[in-house]
């Protein structure tokens, strides 16, 4: 027993309580960064993620703008005088991010909005050369309280009428 003692008392190899609280906050510190670092990475995937899901809105909308264009549009029926006079100050609104299923009121919606349907007329040729659509999707992020919002996505495109 007296040997375990002394080998126990002695200083040789040991660690004493100073040296074990400085590696303890060590490890604590570095964890620490390494959990921030990995939450800042999520939030700026999560946002990559929603400008490409906003791109993406927007690319349908104006594929859907140019099917109406070519299949069914005639500017004397009311639906389609307002599709081309545009809806900037009446925006559809889309889920762009469900974010948690199981709650509802954290989800971000974004606005779709294009602006008048231009038609497009060289002086040289007769009727309409191609029309002008322009898209614009907007978002807030969360954490963001702003009257107007911040994120905005603009696709533009031009379509051919059909038949020229």
């Amino acid at each position: 027993m007296k040997i375990w003692r002394k080998k126990w008392q002695g200083d040789k190899g040991s660690v004493d309580l100073i040296q074990l609280v400085v590696g303890l906050m060590i490890i604590s510190i570095a964890a620490v960064g390494t959990l921030k670092a990995l939450y800042w990475g999520y939030e700026q995937l999560d946002f990559q993620m929603r400008h490409r899901k906003a791109i993406s809105i927007a690319r349908s909308h104006v594929e859907y703008l140019q099917g109406r264009l070519h299949s069914d549009f005639d500017e004397t029926r009311f639906q389609d005088a307002a599709l081309k006079a545009g809806n900037i100050t009446n925006p559809l609104i889309k889920l762009l991010d469900e974010r948690d299923p199981s709650i509802d009121y954290d989800n971000i919606y974004c606005e779709v909005s294009h602006y008048g349907l231009e038609p497009i007329n060289d002086p040289q040729t007769k009727g309409t050369d191609f029309w002008k659509i322009r898209v614009y999707v907007r978002w807030d992020e969360p954490g963001t309280n702003s009257a107007v919002p911040l994120n905005k996505v603009f696709f533009e495109a031009r379509m051919v009428p059909s038949g020229s």
